[in-house]
């Protein structure tokens, strides 16, 4: 779709505990681009878990930062993290317009919560 097969890694590191669900804003377009893969890796483990859990899920909000259009879906969750192994997200919408803001969602359940994440996202530029 993209003139380009160029890919530009777009990484975003975060520290804070939301200690409940919460939409965090990632990165905004500077022009239009695909998002082609995306990585999200965590320093600490949690073990898998029903009851405390977390898991992210990426979507792009728009130009405000209010739209919902999901980017890929949520993943580990129950299934827990391994500290330091990045975790692919199922890219179904990578199609990001110039000024769109890509942001994570967070959700916990529980006390599942992370030390620090990194998400990576692959972008290839130009249309």
């Amino acid at each position: 779709m993209f003139g380009s097969s160029v890919r530009f890694p777009v990484v975003v590191s975060f520290d804070l505990d939301p200690a409940a669900d919460d939409v965090l804003a990632l990165w905004r377009a500077p022009m239009g681009c695909e998002i082609v893969s995306a990585y999200a890796t965590v320093s600490n483990a949690t073990a898998a878990d029903a009851t405390n859990h977390f898991s992210l899920a990426l979507r792009n909000g728009g130009a405000a930062g209010t739209a919902e259009t999901v980017i890929a879906a949520a993943i580990q969750g129950t299934a827990g993290w391994a500290a330091l192994t990045p975790n692919a997200f199922t890219v179904t919408a990578g199609v990001v317009a110039a000024g769109d803001l890509v942001e994570v969602v967070y959700d916990e359940e529980g006390t599942g919560t992370f030390g620090q994440v990194t998400v990576q996202m692959d972008v290839v530029y130009g249309t």
